[in-house]
């Protein structure tokens, strides 16, 4: 025998919260103690938004969309922090060349007082410039 109450839902919508086709919703929100009340008219649209919002498979696809935006967000915070880091290297990266250089003058002022000396420099003594 069939279970009632796995039977095909009534065309009344009765038993479905946010049945679609039922129109607007009167939601009344009343205190135990019974001293304040409110009455919410939800309308048709706001019903369909608030049957959306408790499909879990709304809150799965809301919940991804707002991982990825903090993702790409939290990727845009990083440009600029990598911009000022590149651009600290490369500020390095000219003042070694302008040590380099500096290093390469000494060394050939430093060959020719010798050989204005005469007197050569030891065989293992000579620094080594790249």
């Amino acid at each position: 025998m069939a279970n009632p109450s796995r039977a095909t839902p009534k065309s009344d919508g009765h038993g479905n919260l946010f049945a679609a086709n039922m129109g607007a919703m009167i939601v009344h929100v009343q205190r135990e103690s019974g001293l304040a009340h409110r009455t919410f008219v939800l309308r048709h649209w706001q019903v369909r938004v608030a049957r959306a919002i408790s499909n879990r498979w709304t809150r799965l696809a809301l919940l991804a969309m707002i991982l990825s935006w903090g993702y790409l967000a939290f990727q845009a915070a990083r440009v600029p922090v990598l911009t000022n880091r590149i651009a600290r290297m490369e500020q390095d990266a000219v003042r070694l060349d302008t040590l380099e250089k500096t290093i390469r003058d000494l060394q050939a002022r430093y060959d020719q007082v010798q050989a204005m000396l005469s007197r050569p420099a030891p065989a293992g003594s000579r620094p080594i410039v790249p």
